[in-house]
């Protein structure tokens, strides 16, 4: 599944967020030589629970803008990520 979102880096922790209809991810790391994607592909890693291989950065190499392929079903990326939010609503 391709998933977009807006990333933030240099942010204080590492929170997700939804906004509207966008995914808001904040990293701490900063946004010098790739260090905020690798970090942001590590933290979707512990929050989707998958491996690190499964999660490629497909555009937005160096824009906030990203578009990430992840290798897993739709619904359990939407529901990992509506938990991690805290938004989840049952």
């Amino acid at each position: 599944m391709l998933l977009y979102l807006k990333i933030k880096p240099n942010q204080r922790l590492d929170k997700i967020e939804r906004v509207g209809n966008e995914w808001v991810v904040r990293v701490k790391a900063p946004a010098i030589d790739g260090k905020a994607n690798d970090h942001l592909i590590e933290y979707l890693s512990e929050i989707l629970e998958i491996p690190k291989s499964k999660i490629i950065l497909k555009k937005g190499h160096t824009g906030r803008l990203k578009c990430l392929e992840i290798e897993a079903v739709e619904i359990y990326v939407n529901n990992r990520l509506e938990a991690a939010s805290g938004s989840l609503h049952t």
